[in-house]
């Protein structure tokens, strides 16, 4: 019987001191093991080098390495390489993909309100506009509530600039909204564009930007809109040398990052990361506006001919359009904010 309790004794013992390492264990796992861990992650964007978008990521990328003390490593991919806008965030939604810096109006079909920053002229100047993306503004507010309202499974990190977009074409000097007439004009995947070039009198197709240089190379479109930085980037003056100085819109632009990465990883790292988003959609903007003074002296040696354009003519076309834009993009509210923050 002595014998007995001594063993049932020591049983009793061995449970408490193996409760109490899986106790030890398990703290350790939720703090130091789990914040040492390493992690490799993967950034998608359609651009190629040299863009506002790619400073961004190369930025994005360097500061979380240098602040997770090497633990969180962001791959670049580039040029399209994981697919266009649509297929990157259908890969964010599931977790494939990490993160993605795209065009607003790209990423439309998943956040109708992204088609607001499609309606041109909407903005009276580049301050206007830099009110509207920032990342402690109301715009900003909306669109991440958009995001958790729709559980898209992605976060908004932040929204920047990249650039104004001017027309291009490889018919001919286009000056006015009539130059347009008939004219096949690529546009992104965004309903309310088509509405807008059709107003201006061309025939809208929506293509990829990776599938741009051989649609107007083979004559499937005409004409486009893009940033100067884009335009070069993907060496589109070879197949349509003139430019419009539309200035039609102002590029905004979104950085998200698919909402699986963010669960697995830990607090601290994804304070970094959000931190360093917001960095880095400050840069894009900047940039945005530096490469646009600096590639408008270098286009007349790409042999690119550049027209002034009768801009009030256009304007007088569109602008009686953007409450009935907004209204069919679900983002009448959106547009309110937007003219709100003229003052």
């Amino acid at each position: 019987m002595k014998k007995y309790i001594m063993q049932l004794m020591l049983v009793v013992s061995l449970i408490f001191v193996l409760a109490a390492c899986g106790n030890d264990e398990g703290a350790s796992e939720g703090n130091e093991i789990e914040t040492g861990k390493n992690y490799e992650l993967r950034l998608g964007t359609v651009i190629s080098e040299p863009h506002p978008w790619a400073d961004m990521a190369e930025y994005f990328a360097e500061e979380v390495e240098k602040q997770t003390d090497g633990h969180v490593k962001v791959s670049i991919h580039a040029n399209g390489s994981l697919g266009n806008d649509e297929t990157i965030i259908e890969e964010l939604r599931m977790g494939t993909v990490d993160f993605i810096i795209g065009g607003a109006q790209n990423a439309a079909a998943f956040v109708p309100q992204y088609q607001v920053f499609g309606i041109s002229y909407l903005f009276e100047d580049m301050d206007h506009f830099e009110k509207a993306i920032s990342n402690d503004g109301p715009v900003y507010d909306y669109l991440k509530t958009e995001y958790e309202t729709r559980n898209l499974d992605m976060k908004l990190l932040s929204l920047a600039g990249g650039g104004t977009r001017y027309l291009s074409n490889n018919k001919g000097e286009i000056a006015t909204p009539e130059d347009l007439d008939g004219i096949k004009m690529r546009i992104p995947s965004s309903p309310i564009e088509s509405e807008i070039w059709s107003a201006l009198g061309a025939l809208p197709t929506s293509l990829a930007w990776n599938e741009l240089y051989s649609a107007v190379q083979t004559g499937v479109v005409n004409a486009f809109e893009s940033t100067l930085s884009g335009y070069t980037g993907s060496k589109l003056y070879e197949v349509a040398p003139y430019v419009s100085l539309t200035e039609h819109l102002y590029m905004a632009s979104h950085f998200s990052m698919s909402e699986a990465t963010y669960n697995k990883l830990p607090a601290e790292y994804n304070e970094i990361i959000e931190k360093v988003a917001i960095e880095a959609g400050i840069l894009g903007t900047e940039r945005g506006i530096e490469m646009d003074k600096q590639l408008l002296e270098e286009l007349p040696s790409l042999k690119v001919t550049t027209t002034e354009v009768d801009k009030q003519a256009f304007i007088d076309i569109l602008t009686p359009l953007h409450d009935k834009l907004a209204k069919d993009s679900e983002a009448t509210d959106l547009l309110e904010i937007i003219r709100e923050l003229k003052d």
